[in-house]
Order: structure tokens, then C-alpha cells, then sequence
């Protein structure tokens, strides 16, 4: 092998193979690496950069080169590497490439967003549209139904109607499909149709069409565009004006495309648009790892990419492979191999690929098991797991990968029974978690009479231990009371659970006990739903609070479960703080129907921020797209789970699926030759070749580990599902290859019954429960309070008498600590509430606010009177929303919620001096900063901090990467640097806090910066000490739960909404000549 530049063999951290300087090495022109998985793409194309820079002809300066991919961590990922690359120093000790000239790296998105802030009004788009989040989408559409009538639909359902128009929408966005078009073919193919059922589904599509015309409008009016427009307007831009898209070729002479095949034919079409006629484009891309066409991306774009990106000459562009993979064992390629093979010719560039093993990293060790039901598999998948911890040493080189969030329940149950500590990811997942599911049952309960399941969750739960026989009174008591009461089509009307709890003492059969909790908990349900007029984050706090989980969290900090459930519920409540509705405010039942919409449409978060925590990563499969872990649990490979032959939609049976007719990669779909079950098969057949590339991505996340595994049993389903195609492949591979672990289960036969069946009944506890648990062992055969009566009766001294001295001390002290403590919360527990109301869940802001004047905070949180929102908290409001905004093209797809920032008392008023200063001033000391060029990790994060009875709450501006690993906390200031803040730190260092307690970093992995956007200063400092800062901030919520609301004067009087009727400071305005 010929000796490559050095500056090539440091940024791959060696020598490149032959493949690898093939694709780094390219002339100028077009060409397509089709990468495998785990063959370093992304090391290639930060080594490309720097080629293009160094040995190129003619040289590309890396600002010249325009780098675009898919999600956020790929932007990341390839930002980070790139940056790293070009940090190289020659040998005059001089940098090889100047300091900030730096690729532009952004998502496919993140470009249109860029090409319609610099052009969009050369078609008449105004730059300040906002983008529409799913809730907001879901929001708007329901507005559809005031203008369609939908007269094909027998009963419209609201909730159906939108999910279809979206879906609809969703598809005609992706394919540039107008709905004219849409009407204009279903109304052919109704005129010809002869077949009843077919006549239906043309009809709905056609209502759906004009539905989606009327959703169009609506975004219009609304002045909003969703992900779909960004690239249908930037193409329109750029067709309609060609000096645009020379502007674009001028500017970035080299461009490359990563992660092409997760492309729509939308953003197929700009790219194509702007960047063909043989212009230097290298895109990369795995036809094997397309798993995301249910989100519309096309394996057509990275197949057509020879064909459609043309040289010079007018020959087909140049294909090369990437086919070493330095990730994984050999034995685990083999079986990634086993199942991916099937896949045909047409779909493969090339379709003899196989994967090289790098030999340094062995065979690695796979395990091929089947098991009789989900629960024995989630039960020995956690015995593996921890067997396997042993080995890696860490719990988060270990992750779970699951096809569908359902799967996460018995895995949750089993970890927690052995102590594994679990992250689980995703809002879908997350709904299903049990802590989640318990603050969510109370949610329901208070949030509308019918939701009696909910109410039934929470009575049969350990807080009242109601039991089925008094249940089953009370909807006994209800069902008579609907007797008789009939709507005017005869329908019985229903009398709900909730409506019984206000007549209890008309229940005939209640036990006693069973009366009087019923009655603790009506009284609760009316507490709560007084508290659930305010936000609903504090309000779900507050149910966490109240019903024990944060306490269970912190009174049980080192247990790994309380651990587990704080991550749970701390992602959640993060979640659930983003939702916004378009108008009006987040309440509680718009909240629940975000979540409930979110849950029903099983999303997957491919843009889910995944922590440093060490725990067990579990996941889904689309979220684990570009990581890799030493060991990999890959359960649920059964059949209607993975592989799902449903997957595909039929567009002959399914209104909201687009005509394949008018789909950009109709190429690539199956036709239908004129037989709906012929074709109904290869659609099946279709979806399984997606279904084995979301399972070959899967395979292909491990590097030493693998275990795949199925079961036969499911749920709850009358029949078994029994075990995947895929499965019984690795078995048959299995059985010949070398050192492959194989388990085989049988299929079960028709008649046998599910083994799952009452399994959920079984866990309901009984009533009435026992008065105390057992507490039998080995020890004491009849528990040990049994003993110890005994031993009091019998008058046999006390064994304590026999302790040493020592021993005696340790065990009184203890004895002393814990009455002190159960005196402390006995007082606390009789503490009077006729005092001042105080909010359970405080602001970072809330508790700077009351360091700084206790009576400001009494006036703004605890009576709160109204505020001025004056010039400066207007500005600094839309400064944050306009950087959020940039951010956001490159930040995520998922968490496009508009919030209002952390603004203090002296950013919502503004210094006199501030006040004329402009936005265009802000905006261009934000552009002129390093920020404007990096790519943030996290923008308005928020999260949740326990202190006692107290949560701390905030949402932190932005999150970098440090050059040198770790974060930086960013917050942006609209005013201006002040000159002596003993309070100054204390925002940054909470956001610290927050970083170190909820996500897993280290004090020293953080640095805390502000930027003086006034005048483009920024402000770094150290993280204070955690025990430190808690002490401090303690200190303070002890000071507000004793209503200690004394005012203390100071410069911040200047800025007080409240000055005029506060004595204490009018006086000191009035000594400082104010």
C-alpha cells in the first residue's frame, strides 16, 4: 500500500485502507460511497474535509464545503469529528488550516430552513412563520372538520379525521404531491371502479384531499409551516430564481450528503435541484440501513444516485464501497449477514456485499434464544444483563433495543427486581413505565369524569389498597344507577366512577374501610383538580410529590430503581414542559391529548438525546440508529412484532395512503397488475424487506455481544404469536456456525392457552390486604415480630443488653437519628395550613427572585399581583426565540414546542441605559459570536431538581460540546454586563446542578457561560460545588416555607414591578436619589 499524507493517517487515528482512501481521494466530481455499517463513514468524510484542504485539485477551504445529514446526533457526530480533524498542526507548529474555518454542517432541514430565511420572500414567505410542532399540527387540523364535511365518513371522528389528514399530508409533503392531484386521480379511478369496498376508500381519500387543501389554507391564515413546507417552499425557491442556486454552487464548490439514504424524494428533488450538472457531490449512504421510510425517506434516492448526479461527460457517477467494518465481531456480521441476505437484487447496489471484519476484534459471542412468553424473556434477558456487566464493566456499554415501546414494561419489571439501572428513552416509552403511568392515572382522574380506568389503577394501587369485591361494589352502585336513563336513540347513559364517589353512603356492600378511603381519595380528587388550573408540569410534579415517587426517589437515592425512576420521570415532565398548544394555554386535557396522540401513534424519537448516565440504554431501534455498544440485547423477534408484514400500507385499502401513482419511488414499489391479493402479498413481502433492515441495524449496533431473542406469547392475545422469520433464521445460521449459542423453543400448537393470561389480574393486591407484610425468613419461621412478643412474654432480656459498648453506641445513635427525623415529619405533618399558600414547584428564577427580595417573590409567586411586561422582556423573548429558532433547523426535528425563557427580574425590565438597544444590535453580537457557527446539543432544555417538599424548575438556553469533551451551559442576556452580582452565578450553576444530578455529568465536565448580547461579551466560570450550592439554595426554600416574606431593599428596586406600594422600597429609592 502506497504511504498516504500524514494529516490524512492522524485524523483516521491510522492508515487508511484502500477503500477508505479510494473515497477520501475522489477528484472534484460527482460519486456515492455506499458505507456499511460500522466502516468509520463518518471519519472518512471529516478526512475528505481535509483533504479537499491540503492535497485537492484545486484546493477547497473547509468554510467552502457544505456537509449535510439526517438528525441531530449525525450532525453532531459528523460536526465533532470534522472539527477534530481540522485542529492538525504542521510541522512550523502552525495550524494547517486557520482557526474557524469550518465546514458548514447542518441537517437536510436545517438547509431549507437557511435557504428561506436568506430568499423565502422572493416567493412571498415571510421569514418570521413560525414551525408547527405534531401537537400544534394535531391542534390546527382539528380545525379541518369546521370546514369539511367529509361527507363519505358515515360518523366523522375528530381524532380519526386528523390522524388521516395528517397522514395524508404528511405523504403529499414528502412525494410533492398537490392535493388538486390527489382529487384529480381517485376521481378517475372512481369513475372506473366497479367493486364496492374499492369505491369507499377512493371517496375517503378524496374527503381527506379536500381536507388537506383545507389544512393548507389554515397554515396560511395562521401564519405557519410544518417540516414538509420547509422543503417544498426552499425547492419552489430555487426553481423559480437560478441565481440562487448559483449563489449556493459558487458558495460551496464541494458538498457532501450523509446518511442519503434516509432522503425523501422532497429533499432528493432540492438537492438535485441545487446541486446537479455534475457538481462535486459525495453522498454516503447504507441501502441495507434505509429504516425510515414509514417517515417517507426513499431508498430510490441512493440507488438513482449514479444515474440522476451525472459527471461531466455526461457517464454515470462513480460507486464506491465501504465494506471493512471496524465495529463488530465476525460471528456477529455472519448473522447481521444471515438476515439482511434475503433481501433482492434490485434493492442492493451490490448484491453480493458482505461485510470484512476488522481482525483484531475476533468472532465476538452471539446468542440466538427463544423463549415461551414475553415475561420469561424479559426475566432472563436481566439475568444476562448482569452477568454481563461483569464482563464490559459498565451498565451503559449495555443496551436493549426494541421494535415497538411496548416491550419496555416487562423489561422495567425485571430490571427493577434485580437491581438494574435502566434508561429508558422516548415519550411513547415513557408512557408505559409505572411511575409515569401512576402520576398519569391521577392526571386522567382529575381531568374528566369518565376516565374510571384510570380512577381504578390508582384505587387498587398501594396508596389505598381498595379491593376488587368493594370496586366492584361501587360500579355495581353505578351501573344501577344507569338504569333507565336512555339518550333519544335508546343508548344506555352512563353513570361514571367518579360520579359514585359523591354517593358512598348509599352503596350497599362497601366495607367500612373501604368507605373511608374512598372518601380520602374524593377528597384528594378535589385538591387536586383545584391545583390543576395552574401549569400542568407544576400540577405533575405535585401528583409525584404527593403520592410518594419523589420521595421514594430521594428517601432511596442510592437504590438503582429510584434511580431509574427518576430518569423516567424526570425525561417525562422535560417532555411534557415543551408541549404548547397554538392558542390558548397548556392545559390539562389539551396536555392529555398530546400525550395520548403521541402514545397511539407509537413514535419514535430519532432525534431522542440519550445521557451519560451508566445505566442499561434501552431503546428503540430507530433511536439506536449510528451508536454502537459493546453488548446488545435484541428481544421481541416474532411475528406482528418484528418482522411486522403490516408495516406497508395499502393504499387499495387505507384512505390516508397515497396513490402509489403518484409517489416519486413508485419505481421501487410493488404494482398492481390488476389482483388484489397478488398484490396484497407482495406488499407484505415489501414490508419485510423494511423489517429486515430495521433489524439488521439492530444486529449491526454490537461490537463484542449479541443476543437476539422471541418469544411465542404476548399479552394477552388468544392466540400465540409465535416466533419471527428472522429468529428462525439466526437459528438455522446458528446451527453451523462456529461457537454460535442457539436456544430453540417450539411453536405452540392451536389449543394451547396463553400462559400470560391473568398474569395482570394476579398482581392486583387483594382485600383486605394483611395488616402487616410477612415477615417470615430463615431465621425467625413465623416473623420476627411473632418472636419478639414471644421473647417479651417469656421475659427473656433484651438482646441488646448483650451488644458491646461500641456496637450499642452505633445502634442508640441511630435510634436517636431516626425519632428525631420521625418527630421532624410529625410536626411538618401537623404544620398548619392556614398560612400563605406556597407553590410546591419554584423557578430557578423564583428562588434568584427571593434571594434577592423575599416580598418581590411574595408578589410575583405566592398573592402574585400583575407585572409590566415592558420593551425589554418583549425583546428578550424574541431574542431567545429567534436564536432557538436558528438552533432548532439544526437541533432537533422533534422538540419544536415554542417556551418563554428563564428571564430575572432585571431582564424583564431592562436598565434604562438597555433600552435602546436594538434586536438588529442583538442579533448581530449573536452572530458575530462563536455560538452563531456550532451546533448545539440541547436547545431549551428543561428539567426538574428535588429540594424536600420544594422542586426547582428551569429551562436552560442552550447546551454545547466543549472542543475538549464535557458541556457548556449557555444562557443569553439581553442587558448588559453588571459590574458587582453577588447573585449573578447562581442561574448558571442551578443549570449546572441540573446538569450533574439529571443527566450524569461531572463538575468538571462543565463549564457555565453568559452572553452579554448587548454587547458581545461572554462570562465563563466553573461550576460551584453541588453540596455547596444546595446548602445555599435549601436555605432559602426552608426561608419560604416558613412565609418569611421580608422585603430587602436594594439596587433591584430600580427594576420592581411592586416599588410604588412597598414603603421599604420607595425609602431606599429614595436615599439613593432614584
Amino acid at each position: 500500500m502506497n504511504e498516504r499524507p500524514k494529516e490524512i493517517v492522524e485524523c483516521l487515528g491510522g492508515p487508511p485502507t484502500d477503500e477508505q482512501w479510494a473515497a477520501i481521494s475522489m477528484p472534484l466530481e460527482p460519486y456515492v460511497i455506499v458505507a456499511g455499517a460500522g466502516s468509520g463513514k463518518t471519519s472518512v468524510m471529516a478526512a475528505r474535509v481535509v483533504h479537499l484542504a491540503l492535497h485537492a485539485e484545486p484546493r477547497v477551504a473547509p468554510g467552502n464545503v457544505l456537509c449535510l445529514t439526517f438528525t441531530n446526533k449525525a450532525t453532531e457526530n459528523l460536526t465533532r469529528k470534522v472539527r477534530r480533524a481540522l485542529e492538525m498542526i504542521g510541522d512550523d507548529g502552525r495550524r494547517l488550516v486557520a482557526e474557524g474555518d469550518e465546514p458548514t454542517v447542518l441537517n437536510y432541514h436545517g438547509f431549507a430552513a437557511e435557504i428561506l430565511r436568506r430568499h423565502g420572500m422572493r416567493i412571498g414567505h415571510e421569514a418570521d412563520r413560525r414551525i408547527l410542532s405534531p401537537s400544534q399540527a394535531r391542534e390546527l387540523c382539528g380545525k379541518v372538520l369546521d370546514r369539511v364535511a367529509f361527507p363519505s365518513f358515515e360518523i366523522p371522528s375528530q381524532d380519526s379525521i386528523v390522524k388521516q389528514v395528517l397522514a395524508l399530508a404528511e405523504q403529499a409533503a414528502n412525494h410533492l404531491v398537490e392535493p388538486e392531484q390527489i382529487i384529480a386521480l381517485n376521481e378517475g379511478l372512481l369513475g372506473r371502479t366497479t367493486s364496492r369496498v374499492d369505491a369507499e376508500v377512493l371517496r375517503h381519500r378524496i374527503d381527506l384531499a379536500q381536507g388537506l387543501r383545507a389544512y393548507r389554507d389554515l397554515k396560511d391564515e395562521y401564519r405557519v409551516i410544518d417540516f414538509g413546507d420547509q422543503i417544498r417552499l426552499a425547492l419552489r425557491v430555487v426553481r423559480e430564481h437560478p441565481d440562487v442556486v448559483a449563489e449556493y454552487r459558487e458558495r460551496f464548490p464541494a458538498v457532501l450528503l450523509d446518511e442519503y439514504q434516509d432522503t425523501n424524494v422532497a429533499q432528493a428533488d432540492l438537492l438535485h435541484t441545487l446541486f446537479g450538472e455534475a457538481h462535486p457531490v459525495t453522498a454516503v449512504g447504507d441501502p441495507d440501513q434505509n429504516i425510515y421510510a414509514w417517515r417517507g425517506a426513499s431508498l430510490h434516492n441512493l440507488l438513482d444516485f449514479p444515474n440522476r448526479f451525472r459527471r461531466a461527460d455526461g457517464t454515470a457517477a462513480t460507486r464506491l464501497p465501504l465494506y471493512t467494518n471496524f465495529r463488530s465481531g465476525s460471528a456477529i456480521l455472519e448473522a447481521a449477514d444471515a438476515v439482511i441476505r434475503e433481501i433482492p437484487a434490485a434493492q442492493r447496489p451490490d448484491p453480493d456485499k458482505l461485510l470484512a471484519p476488522w481482525a483484531e476484534h475476533g468472532r465476538g459471542r452471539v446468542e440466538v434464544r427463544g423463549f415461551r412468553d414475553e415475561l420469561a424473556e424479559a426475566e432472563a434477558l436481566a439475568d444476562a444483563i448482569v452477568v454481563a456487566r461483569q464482563d464490559v464493566g459498565r451498565w451503559s456499554d449495555i443496551a436493549v433495543l426494541c421494535r415497538k415501546h411496548r416491550l419496555y414494561r416487562p423489561l422495567h419489571d425485571a430490571f427493577e427486581a434485580r437491581g438494574i439501572p435502566a434508561e429508558f428513552t422516548g415519550l411513547a416509552g415513557l408512557l408505559d413505565l409505572p411511575e409515569v403511568l401512576d402520576v398519569l392515572a391521577y392526571a386522567r382522574a382529575v381531568a374528566s369524569p369518565s376516565a374510571s380506568v384510570a380512577m381504578g389503577r390508582i384505587l387498587t394501587g398501594p396508596r389505598y389498597r381498595i379491593g376488587i369485591p368493594d370496586l366492584a361494589a361501587v360500579a355495581a352502585f353505578a351501573k344501577e344507577r344507569g338504569r333507565g336513563l336512555r339518550g333519544e336513540a335508546g343508548e344506555r347513559v352512563p353513570v361514571f366512577l367518579a360520579e359514585s364517589l359523591d354517593h358512598l353512603d348509599a352503596i350497599p356492600g362497601l366495607s367500612g374501610e373501604g368507605r373511608t378511603r374512598l372518601a380520602a381519595f374524593r377528597t384528594e380528587l378535589e385538591d387536586l383538580r383545584d391545583l390543576a388550573r395552574g401549569p400542568v408540569v407544576t400540577f405533575l410534579a405535585e401528583v409525584a410529590r404527593r403520592i410518594g415517587i419523589v420521595a421514594e426517589i430521594h428517601a432511596d437515592g442510592g437504590r438503582v430503581a429510584a434511580a431509574t425512576a427518576r430518569r423516567s420521570l424526570s425525561a417525562f415532565l422535560d417532555r411534557v414542559g415543551a408541549i404548547a398548544p397554538l392558542e390558548g394555554d397548556a392545559t390539562l386535557p389539551r396536555v392529555l391529548a398530546a400525550l395520548d396522540a403521541a402514545g397511539d401513534a407509537e413514535a419514535d424519537d430519532w432525534n431522542v438525546p440519550i445521557s451519560d448516565a451508566d445505566a442499561v440504554k434501552v431503546m428503540t431501534i430507530h433511536t439506536a440508529k449510528g451508536l454502537e455498544f459493546d453488548t446488545v440485547f435484541v428481544p421481541g423477534l416474532t411475528q406482528g412484532i418484528l418482522p411486522n408484514p403490516k408495516a406497508q400500507e395499502n393504499p387499495m385499502e387505507r384512505a390516508s395512503s397515497l396513490n402509489f401513482e403518484l409517489r416519486g419511488d413508485a419505481a421501487i414499489l410493488p404494482a398492481f397488475g390488476g389482483k388484489k391479493n397478488r398484490f396484497k402479498e407482495a406488499l407484505a413481502e415489501h414490508a419485510i424487506f423494511d423489517e429486515r433492515r430495521t433489524c439488521y441495524v439492530a444486529l449491526t449496533r454490537a461490537k463484542r455481544h449479541l443476543w437476539a431473542s422471541g418469544a411465542n406469547w404476548y399479552e394477552t392475545n388468544v392466540g400465540a404469536k409465535g416466533v419471527g422469520r428472522f429468529l428462525e433464521e439466526l437459528w438455522a445460521w446458528g446451527e453451523e456456525a462456529e461457537g454460535a449459542e442457539i436456544e430453540r423453543v417450539d411453536q405452540p400448537s392451536k389449543e394451547e392457552p396463553n400462559p400470560l393470561e391473568g398474569v395482570r389480574l394476579r398482581q392486583v393486591p387483594t382485600w383486605p390486604g394483611p395488616a402487616r407484610v410477612d415477615d417470615a425468613d430463615g431465621l425467625f419461621p413465623e416473623g420476627w415480630r411473632r418472636a419478639a412478643v414471644a421473647a417479651a412474654s417469656a421475659g427473656q432480656a433484651s438482646l441488646l443488653d448483650r451488644l458491646p459498648a461500641d456496637e450499642r453506641a452505633r445502634f442508640d445513635a441511630a435510634v436517636t437519628d431516626r425519632r428525631t427525623l420521625a418527630t421532624h415529619l410529625a410536626e411538618r405533618e401537623r404544620a398548619t395550613t392556614s398560612g400563605p399558600w406556597i407553590p410546591p414547584q419554584i423557578s430557578v428564577n423564583g428562588v434568584i427572585g427571593y434571594a434577592r427580595c423575599p416580598k418581590s417573590f411574595y408578589w410575583t409567586s405566592v398573592r402574585p399581583l400583575p407585572r409590566f411586561s415592558g420593551p425589554a422582556a418583549r425583546r428578550g423573548t424574541e431574542i431567545h426565540g429567534w436564536i432557538e429558532e436558528r438552533s432548532r433547523g439544526q437541533a432537533s426535528l422533534l422538540d419544536e414546542e415554542p417556551v418563554e425563557p428563564d428571564l430575572t427580574g432585571a431582564d424583564l425590565a431592562g436598565d434604562v441605559a438597555d433600552r435602546g438597544v436594538s434586536m438588529e444590535t442583538l442579533k448581530r453580537h449573536y452572530l458575530e459570536s462563536a455560538y452563531a457557527s456550532r451546533t448545539p446539543l440541547f436547545v431549551e432544555r428543561s428539567f426538574l431538581l428535588a429540594f424536600g417538599r420544594f422542586t426547582v424548575s428551569g429551562r436552560i438556553d442552550a447546551i454545547y460540546e466543549r472542543p475538549e469533551g464535557g458541556w457548556e451551559i449557555v444562557d443569553w442576556k439581553t442587558g448588559k454586563r453588571p459590574a458587582d452580582d453577588a447573585l449573578g452565578r447562581m442561574q448558571l450553576d442551578l443549570y449546572a446542578l441540573a446538569c450533574m444530578e439529571v443527566w450524569g455529568k461531572r463538575r468538571e465536565d462543565l463549564t457555565a457561560t453568559y452572553v452579554y448580547l448587548q454587547s458581545g461579551e461572554t462570562v465563563s466560570h466553573a461550576p460551584d460545588d453541588a453540596a455547596a450550592l444546595r446548602a445555599r439554595v435549601a436555605e432559602h426554600l426552608d426561608a419560604i416555607e416558613a412565609a418569611r416574606f421580608e422585603p430587602t431593599p436594594g439596587p433591584q428596586c430600580r427594576w420592581c414591578d411592586f416599588r410604588r406600594f412597598c414603603d421599604a422600597g420607595s425609602a431606599f429609592l429614595a436615599t439613593a436619589g432614584d
